[in-house]
C-alpha cells in the first residue's frame, strides 16, 4: 500500500448512507478509485443508530449486510479496505432530531471521568466489535479493522487520564478480535492515539499487547494548518506563499513525520495517516496541489501510508474535499490526483516538489 482514499460521508452518516447528501455507494465508484491509482479504501462506519439496546447491542442485520456489500465492492476492485467505528465517538454529536449519536465517550453525562462510564462504554464497544469480527471472519488480509476514529473531549489540552482510556479500549479491541473465529487471529488491526493527534499520540499512546506479532498498525490524522487545509480560511500555504499561517509549513510537516518515523516506524510499528487533505479553494488550485504533493511525498518517503479524506463535497470552501463526483465518478481535480500519485510513486526528492504558481 502506498496511498489510500476515504469513502467519507457515506456509511459514517449516522441516520443512513445517503443522509449527508451522497448517493448510495456503487461498484463503479470503487473501480474508479482503484483506476486512479489508489490501493486502499478506508470505509468509515457509524453503528450507533443501527444497534439495539444493551447488553447485546445487536447490529441491524440489514446495516451489517450493507457494510459487507460495500467491502465486497472494494475487494472486487482490487482494493484493500479498512472498516472502523467512526462517529460513535464524535464529541457531543447528535443527529438532526437531537438523538445522541455518541456513546463511545470519555466522560459520563456530568462531564466527569468515571469507572461506571468507562465500564459501560467498554461493554458496548466489545459487543459491537464482537459482531463485526464475526461477520467478517472469513475475509482475508485485504480487510483491516480500525478500532475507532477521533475520540476526544474538545480540542484543548487533554486530561492525561484520557490517554489511558484510549489505550484500554485499543487493548479491548485487539483482545475481542483475536478471540473471534476465522482469519481474525491474523488480521491486520489499526489503532489510534488520543484524537489521532500526532503530539498526543507521541505523548500517551501505548501499543496494545497482541498475541499475533507484526499485525498492528498505528493511525494518526493530519490537517495542519487547519485554517488552510480544513476550514479554507487561508488561501495559500508554504514558504513561497504570502500571508500564510506562519505555522504548519514545510518544516513542520517534516518535523512531525520525522518524529513519527523515529518513534514508531524505525521501531517496527507500521503507520498510516488515516485522514489528511486540503479543501478546494477556487483560484488557488496550485497552492492546494503543492500542499498535497508535499505532504504526500513527505509521508511516503518516511514509510507512512497517507489516506486522503474525500467526503464527496464539491464546490469551494471549508471541508470541500471531493476528488471524484459521487454520481458520475468523474475526477473533479485531475491535476491534483496526478500530483498525489506522483508523490506516492515517484522517485524524486521532496525538495524537488514544484513551488506553487501564484
Amino acid at each position: 500500500m502506498r496511498i489510500g482514499w476515504n469513502l467519507g460521508n457515506s456509511l459514517d452518516a449516522p441516520e443512513s448512507e445517503t443522509a449527508w447528501g451522497n448517493p448510495p455507494v456503487t461498484p463503479e465508484l470503487l473501480q474508479t478509485v482503484a483506476g486512479a491509482g489508489f490501493s486502499l479504501v478506508r470505509i468509515p462506519v457509524t453503528w450507533s443508530l443501527h444497534t439495539g439496546p444493551g447488553p447485546e447491542f445487536t447490529i441491524e442485520p440489514a446495516w451489517l449486510a450493507r457494510v459487507a456489500e460495500v467491502v465486497d465492492y472494494a475487494r472486487n476492485a482490487g482494493l484493500y479496505a479498512i472498516i472502523n467505528v467512526h462517529h460513535d465517538g464524535a464529541d457531543g454529536f447528535a443527529n438532526s432530531n437531537g438523538r445522541p449519536v455518541e456513546w463511545l465517550t470519555l466522560n459520563d453525562p456530568s462531564g466527569a471521568i468515571s469507572d461506571a462510564n468507562n465500564a459501560a462504554v467498554r461493554a458496548r464497544f466489545e459487543a459491537v466489535w464482537r459482531q463485526i469480527a464475526a461477520k467478517f471472519a472469513s475475509y482475508g488480509e485485504e480487510l483491516l479493522f480500525e478500532s475507532m476514529n477521533e475520540i476526544h473531549d474538545g480540542y484543548g489540552k487533554p486530561d492525561p487520564k484520557y490517554f489511558g482510556i484510549i489505550n484500554a479500549l485499543n487493548q479491548d479491541f485487539v483482545d475481542v478480535v483475536r478471540a473471534s473465529a476465522g482469519n481474525n487471529s491474523q488480521r491486520h488491526l489499526v489503532v489510534p492515539g488520543y484524537n489521532t493527534n500526532i503530539d498526543h499520540t507521541l505523548a500517551g499512546f501505548e501499543l496494545p499487547k497482541d498475541p499475533t506479532p507484526g499485525r498492528l498498525i498505528l493511525s494518526v490524522h493530519y490537517y495542519d494548518p487547519y485554517l488552510f487545509a480544513l476550514q479554507g480560511q487561508k488561501n495559500t500555504w508554504g514558504k513561497a506563499s504570502p500571508g500564510n499561517d506562519g505555522w504548519g509549513q514545510e518544516d513542520f510537516v517534516v518535523g512531525q513525520f520525522d518524529k513519527l518515523k523515529a518513534k514508531y516506524i524505525d521501531q517496527g510499528v507500521p503507520l498510516i495517516i488515516g485522514e489528511y487533505g486540503a479543501c478546494y479553494q477556487q483560484g488557488f488550485d496550485d497552492y492546494r496541489r503543492y500542499y498535497m504533493e508535499y505532504v504526500t511525498k513527505a509521508a511516503v518517503d518516511r514509510g507512512i501510508v497517507p489516506i486522503y479524506w474525500d467526503n464527496g463535497a464539491e464546490g469551494s470552501g471549508g471541508e470541500k474535499f471531493g476528488l471524484f463526483s459521487r454520481s458520475t465518478y468523474a475526477p473533479l481535480h485531475p491535476k491534483l490526483l496526478e500530483a498525489m500519485q506522483r508523490a506516492a510513486k515517484g522517485s524524486y526528492a521532496l525538495s524537488e516538489v514544484a513551488l506553487p504558481k501564484p
